[in-house]
Formats: C-alpha cells, structure tokens, sequence
C-alpha cells in the first residue's frame, strides 16, 4: 500500500459558484486561505456537498490548482465517477491540479458494481496514478458493503478508506478490523466518537463551516480534556442536525457562512433556493457554535 500518513481535521470545501453557475475562482481561493489560517491539516475538494458532482475533468483543474496554490496544505481530491473512463479523466485532472491523494466513490448511477468490479476499477487506477488512492465510501443510497471493502483492502488497490454516509455501524466495523489501510471518519455526528474508537483523521463538512470548533474538539481530545471535546462535539452536532437536509443542505451551509462574514456565493441551480425555515435553522446553528 502507498502510505497516507495525514492526521486531523481536513474541510471538505463548498465550491462558490455566480448567479450563472460558473465557479468563483476568487471566492475559492479566498476561503482555501482562511481555512488553512484555521489550522486545519488538509483541504479536500469535490466531497458530498461541493457540488462538483459531473464537473468536466477542465472544471476540476481549475479548482484544485486553485485550492492547491492558495495554501501550502496537502489536498485531497474527491471523485464521483459512474464509469472507469471518467474515473480515469477525473483522476488524472486531480493530480495535475495537485491533488495529494484521492478519494474515489464507487460508480452509483442507475446501479453500482458487483465488489470484483470495484477491484477492477480501483487496480486500473493504481496502474495509472501514483498517488494514494482510497475508497470514498460516502454516498448513502450506494454504500460499499463492509465485505465488499474488505476485498479491497485485501486486494491492496486501496490505500484507505473514508467512511461516511452516515453509517456509524460501518466506521466502527471498519475501525474494530484492524486494517492496515487507515480509516477516516467522514461521519459527522461522530466526530468526537471517531476520535475514541481509532479515526485520526476526519474529512468533515462541518469543518468548512466551523473550522476552529473542529480544530478545538481534535486539540482538547489530544489532550486529555474529554469533557471539552464532549462539550465542542455536541455544539457542532446540534449545529449539523439543523443544517442537514436532502434538498437545502448546500444551501444552508453557505447561508451559515454567509452569516459569519464568508461569502461563498449561491448553490447551483436547482438548489439555489431555500424556505423560511431553513435560513432560521442556519441563523441557530451559526449562534450555537460563536456561543462556544
């Protein structure tokens, strides 16, 4: 396996886009800086909220140079690919844009892979890139099976694994195997518990929006002050559970930021509408957070 050794916190980045849809370069490499000045450990783009889901291997060049050379942090590149032709596009783009490592997902459109397929996939990748390659197991209609990962690992064309999804059952099963390939938790509800049950490393969304928070909780856990990281964790969980939603979350998300001085534009469209509700739920989750 090819070492990845990166530990702590790691935002997955919301991509700003224009009224037009088009990637606000400025804006990205604006808030890649304020989140590497937060003390973060990597910055990761293209995971479950970025919207970049479909992104032309060109479009995703451009963000990931863009990321890359607004701070001197490793980059993670996360891909959505429904075949192994785009896979192989998309990776190929990430690491000419400097990608440190990726994260692939498994190919979920319409149908997913029987588990000898994604050993296929994720072999032909690693005779193609040279970087770290791990299983972005964070879609949760289309979750890889524990067995099915286990196969993976087993057959040595992954490198890790993040899991997310929301399947806490999944991450502890994962962290309880004793892998040699190392486990990220990409559960956002866990970030403390990941921390207890063995995930050194936590590829968050929530991070993005409360950067120090995130860094706080991995800081007092490191310490030995458990009552603060408890105390951190359920702040940000209570934050999550009002800025989670299957239809407003890129939306509320950037609402949260917005609400602290970070302009990262509008969702793309269909998403870039929200209900009264949702911009209340965004407003509470901000204020229970500054209140820390």
């Amino acid at each position: 396996m090819r070492a990845f050794t990166l530990k702590g916190v790691i935002p997955a980045l919301l991509t700003p886009f224009d009224a037009a849809g088009a990637v606000d370069l400025d804006l990205l490499r604006e808030d890649a800086q304020r989140l590497a000045a937060a003390g973060v450990s990597g910055l990761c783009v293209g995971a479950f909220p970025s919207e970049m889901a479909g992104m032309a291997p060109s479009e995703l060049l451009a963000v990931c140079r863009t990321v890359r050379l607004s701070a001197t942090l490793p980059l993670l590149v996360n891909i959505y690919p429904d075949s192994t032709t785009e896979a192989m596009d998309l990776a190929r783009a990430a690491v000419d844009g400097g990608a440190a490592a990726l994260l692939i997902a498994q190919p979920h459109y319409l149908f997913q892979p029987y588990p000898t397929g994604l050993v296929e996939l994720f072999a032909e990748l690693r005779s193609r890139v040279t970087v770290p390659i791990l299983l972005s197991n964070t879609l949760p209609a289309a979750l890889v099976r524990f067995s099915a990962i286990k196969q993976l690992i087993d057959a040595s064309v992954v490198d890790g694994v993040l899991q997310g999804g929301g399947d806490a059952h999944l991450l502890a099963d994962l962290l309880a195997y004793k892998s040699p390939a190392p486990v990220l938790n990409g559960v956002e509800g866990l970030l403390y518990t990941g921390l207890l049950i063995g995930a050194e490393t936590a590829v968050s969304i929530l991070a993005a929006v409360f950067p120090q928070a995130c860094c706080r909780l991995q800081a007092a856990f490191a310490d030995g002050d458990y009552q603060e990281a408890l105390r951190l964790h359920g702040a940000l969980l209570r934050s999550w559970r009002m800025l989670d939603h299957p239809a407003e979350l890129a939306w509320r998300l950037k609402a949260a930021c917005r609400l602290m001085g970070r302009e990262l534009g509008v969702p793309r469209s269909p998403y870039n509408l929200s209900s009264e509700h949702g911009a209340g739920l965004a407003q509470t989750a901000v204020e229970a957070i500054q209140a820390l």
